[in-house]
């Protein structure tokens, strides 16, 4: 962690702490001062405890350690997480050891009252990333967002998928497009955030199963996301590479303990939102009654919908229905037939207008009456794709020889991007931006009407068919 641990040391005075001070608001600085004018020198034995508990717990659970210290004194002080990005790793020691011992973390013996609230802090430290239970989420309950409020915008983030790129070697340009793209959600201010699945790119299970880089990319990915004003809910979507081609329960249980449920529904605004295990239609052969329990509680969904008769209603789900016609045979990028009819109609019959997706790493819209399904391109890496997505998508293993440009992939600010959707009175609307081009509010996002990544000359690329885990004999 941040150079050198901390075992054994044995001194430290109360006058760090005046750096935590620097331009943090006037009811800290009291509380502060208060404590200081109680304690002039930091308890040594509390301070020291907390960097062995760091050291135990934190370090090599979480990329850069600093975050954590960030979070402590964010969540001491009752502060947004960005007022406290200059907080030191000894100024946070410095604080929680003398909230303790001022019994401000909790009453009892103050050492352990600071395992407890340390216990707690964890806890917290990653629980906006599993808000989805018991097939609803937190704070976005029928309850308390089920009528309809007028207006509202959310932005879409499909197929981070640290790692793609360089075939998981290394994930720096997926992380600073995510990065980027929190930067513009935190200032678009949405009413929510959807991941729509492949937070990472490392299998978890099969063949080409990497846990150990899965489980970087994950922290990776959850550094990044922490970004997220907390004020902004954020939706995960399980996609493929999150529980594997083939999920098993161990794997779906790998992923709820991660990200929360993999599937559920949640309501904002009086706007109805299914989140889908698409997995299940690509090949459920390890859950088969896993997907069946999905389907039944589908079906119960929408019937309830149907009695509901919200303003608007939408499915979520990392892989596609269909890309680019109802009928279309089953490929790499879409559903099994006959679950995607069952529940399409299902869907359709509930009201429901709009389905968001990811999977394909290029854009592409599709119609079935009135249902529109968008598959969403990639935050991270896309694909160069120079064929008509419904030929690429409906092939088991697509051709790329010649489907595909050179370069064969793009993980820049000039192709990756994020969508932006609308509800309003009259219906959706949605709007693909790239990230050099993203719009400064949400009401700009309509008036530009969007954009779309550019594309170049075709290339055979060998790395696509193995990101893609087609060199596996399953589909999806």
């Amino acid at each position: 962690m941040l150079g050198l641990t901390f075992r054994g040391l044995v001194c430290v005075t109360a006058n760090m702490i005046h750096s935590v001070l620097i331009s943090w608001k006037l009811r800290v600085l009291r509380l502060l001062s208060a404590i200081e004018e109680q304690r002039h020198v930091v308890p040594i034995s509390l301070w020291v405890l907390y960097r062995e508990w760091v050291d135990d717990v934190i370090d090599g659970q979480v990329e850069q350690v600093d975050s954590w210290h960030h979070f402590v004194v964010a969540r001491a002080l009752g502060l947004n997480l960005c007022k406290t990005k200059e907080t030191k790793p000894h100024e946070a020691a410095d604080l929680v050891a003398l909230l303790a011992e001022d019994n401000k973390l909790g009453h009892g013996n103050p050492a352990d009252s600071l395992e407890a609230w340390l216990d707690e802090t964890r806890e917290a430290f990653d629980f906006r990333f599993r808000k989805a239970h018991h097939r609803s989420f937190d704070g976005l309950t029928i309850a308390e967002e089920g009528e309809w409020q007028g207006d509202l915008c959310f932005v879409q983030l499909a197929d981070p998928q640290l790692g793609m790129k360089h075939g998981d070697r290394s994930w720096e340009e997926e992380k600073a497009m995510l990065s980027l793209a929190v930067q513009h959600v935190n200032k678009l201010k949405p009413r929510f955030l959807l991941v729509s699945g492949d937070l990472t790119n490392a299998w978890p299970v099969g063949p080409q199963a990497d846990p150990a880089s899965a489980a970087k990319q994950v922290v990776a990915v959850k550094e990044v996301l922490r970004e997220v004003d907390s004020s902004i809910p954020i939706v995960f979507v399980p996609g493929n590479h999150d529980i594997g081609q083939v999920p098993t329960p161990n794997e779906l249980d790998l992923y709820r303990s991660r990200w929360g449920d993999d599937y559920f529904s949640f309501w904002v605004g009086g706007v109805y939102f299914m989140v889908v295990n698409s997995q299940f239609y690509m090949d459920s052969s390890k859950t088969e009654m896993q997907r069946k329990d999905q389907d039944a509680w589908i079906e119960a969904q929408f019937e309830a919908l149907k009695k509901r008769q919200p303003k608007h209603a939408v499915v979520l789900s990392h892989v596609p229905p269909f890309i680019a016609e109802p009928k279309e045979p089953q490929g790499w990028a879409n559903w099994e037939v006959e679950p995607r009819e069952r529940i399409v109609k299902l869907a359709k019959d509930a009201g429901v207008r709009l389905w968001l997706c990811g999977h394909y790493h290029g854009n592409a819209i599709a119609v079935d009456d009135d249902l529109e399904v968008v598959t969403c391109a990639g935050v991270g890496t896309n694909i160069n794709w120079t064929a008509n997505p419904g030929v690429v998508a409906t092939s088991i293993r697509p051709d790329f020889e010649r489907c595909v440009g050179d370069p064969p992939f793009f993980a820049d600010a000039q192709h990756s991007g994020l969508r932006i959707v609308r509800f309003d009175e009259e219906g959706h609307r949605h709007s693909w931006f790239v990230l050099a081009d993203a719009p400064p509010t949400l009401l700009d996002a309509f008036r530009q009407g969007g954009n779309s990544p550019s594309r170049k000359q075709k290339r055979n690329s060998e790395a696509i068919t193995n990101r893609l885990g087609l060199c596996s004999t399953s589909s999806g």
